[in-house]
């Protein structure tokens, strides 16, 4: 069997559908790698409602690596937009909105599928007036990878009750396919805790100090991160564009 492809999240997320433009799931997935990198931290404060007072989640900039894939620095750039206006999520995803179109298409079509057809995962063919995107034989073993490691992720929360070194090791082995599904990030916490109890022998950081944007380390996310994450708020900060989830939007393979 072939060696799978480093793939970035938005790059997975793109390659399971690609002829959905689901945008803010790219952007979304990207935020949480750099969340457990550092370049990005998490942050809340109480605001007050009728009810008492609510948490709200704000996304800043906590480092900027000079070697950032392109569209993970265009989440940072996003971030940074947000900043501007105290960083809430959802203020964050009015500025994505804004620089790449309603439902951030254009985040998609312009920027994840043309690294696709740059490394010949995926190939544009033409069907009358509609372009439409079909994955390469390279591009559908790892969509067919994608999908065997996303099964084997969804079976996480249930092994975790009854086998949590077992779930922590399948949670080791799959890292970043766990940004893909949304039911797994409402799993973020126990698992993460899974594995700081479980956790697997791992390979060392790179020497040279660089960051690896392939690869995901849920238990690298610190507490109160994942304390945020756990209830919610991350996911229905981007739910009010995205259609909450794999919904996303359908470009029907067409031009951007």
């Amino acid at each position: 069997m072939s060696a799978a492809i480093p793939l970035s999240p938005a790059e997975a997320v793109v390659l399971l559908k690609p002829n959905v433009a689901n945008g803010l799931k790219a952007i979304k997935v990207t935020a949480l790698l750099l969340l457990s990198k550092g370049v990005l931290k998490l942050e809340q404060s109480e605001k007050p409602g009728l009810f008492g007072s609510k948490k709200v989640a704000h996304l800043r900039i906590a480092k900027e690596p000079p070697d950032l894939p392109a569209d993970a620095k265009a989440v940072v750039d996003i971030v940074r937009a947000a900043q501007a206006d105290d960083g809430r999520l959802p203020e964050l995803v009015k500025r994505a909105s804004k620089m790449w179109g309603a439902a951030c298409l254009r985040f998609v079509t312009e920027l994840v599928r043309p690294l696709l057809i740059a490394r010949d995962l995926i190939a544009e063919k033409q069907l009358l007036f509609i372009r439409v995107y079909q994955p390469t034989p390279a591009g559908e073993a790892e969509r067919t990878r994608l999908e065997a490691d996303l099964a084997k992720a969804r079976d996480i929360p249930s092994v975790l009750k009854s086998d949590p070194a077992r779930a922590a090791a399948i949670a080791a082995s799959l890292g970043m396919v766990l940004l893909l599904d949304d039911t797994l990030t409402r799993q973020f916490k126990p698992i993460a805790d899974a594995l700081r109890v479980h956790r697997p022998p791992v390979d060392s950081p790179p020497s040279d100090g660089s960051l690896d944007f392939g690869s995901f380390d849920l238990s690298a996310f610190d507490l109160p991160a994942l304390d945020t994450l756990d209830v919610g708020s991350f996911d229905a900060g981007f739910s009010g564009g995205d259609g909450g989830g794999d919904g996303g939007g359908g470009d029907s393979g067409g031009g951007s």
